[in-house]
């Protein structure tokens, strides 16, 4: 697992699995998230794991690139990397660019998160079939 955070113009490691620095990110101006995303996906590419899953948590859609670019993105690591795509959005999301996505808006939390849960569970399995 690696972890990063991004705003419009950085691209920020916040560590791994053991060595996990989330907790130093802070909101806060644009985000271009295809570059985040391909960012992510040049470094899964590097790892020697077969299995490759993206999650991008965001506030909904990019301020810095189109939702069409984001879109697009998806769509290519997903066919031609095999790594599956999806988001966590913590706000309403106006374009759809993930297939796979959940919106944390819900008065219950409970219940987005294990959607979300059933999401990933599902995307592990398919990303090491895939393999």
């Amino acid at each position: 697992m690696r972890i990063f955070g991004f705003t419009e113009s950085t691209i920020y490691d916040a560590g791994n699995a053991r060595r996990c620095a989330v907790h130093a990110l802070h909101h806060g101006g644009g985000n271009n998230d295809a570059a985040a995303l391909w960012h992510a996906a040049q470094v899964a590419r590097q790892s020697a794991r077969r299995a490759k899953l993206l999650v991008m948590i965001s506030d909904g859609s990019p301020t810095e690139c189109t939702t069409t670019a984001l879109t697009a993105l998806v769509t290519r690591l997903t066919r031609r990397w095999k790594m599956c795509c999806a988001q966590v959005a913590v706000c309403p999301i106006s374009a759809k660019c993930f297939p796979h996505y959940v919106e944390l808006v819900d008065e219950d939390l409970t219940t987005s998160v294990r959607k979300f849960g059933g999401i990933i569970q599902t995307l592990v399995q398919k990303s090491i079939r895939s393999a």
